[in-house]
C-alpha cells in the first residue's frame, strides 16, 4: 500500500475510532463503571488485561475487534452497540 493511502484510511477511519470511543465511555458512566471494573468483567470472560492498558486502547480507539466484542458483551450492550456507534459517526 502506498504511504498516501495509508494516510487517507487512517484519516477515513477516525470518526469510526472516535465514535466507538465515544460510545465506550459513554456506556460506562451510565453503568457507573470505572475501568478497573470493565477489565475485572473482562478477566472473567477469560480476557486479562489492566485498567490502565484498558484506559489507553479506548482513549485511542485502537484495540481489535474482537475486544470491542468482548467489551460490548460485558457491558450488556450487544443489541444497541453498532447502530449507537454508526449514528455517531454520521452525526459527525
Amino acid at each position: 500500500m502506498e504511504p498516501e493511502q495509508s494516510i487517507n484510511n487512517r484519516r477515513s477511519l477516525a470518526p469510526y475510532k472516535q465514535a466507538i470511543t465515544r460510545y465506550i465511555r459513554a456506556a460506562m458512566v451510565l453503568k457507573g463503571l470505572k475501568y478497573s471494573a470493565l477489565a475485572d468483567r473482562l478477566t472473567h470472560k477469560g480476557v486479562v488485561i489492566t485498567p490502565e492498558n484498558l484506559r489507553s486502547k479506548v482513549s485511542k480507539g485502537m484495540f481489535s475487534s474482537d475486544l470491542l466484542a468482548a467489551i460490548v458483551d460485558v457491558l450488556g450492550l450487544e443489541e444497541d452497540a453498532m447502530r449507537e456507534i454508526l449514528k455517531l459517526v454520521r452525526s459527525d
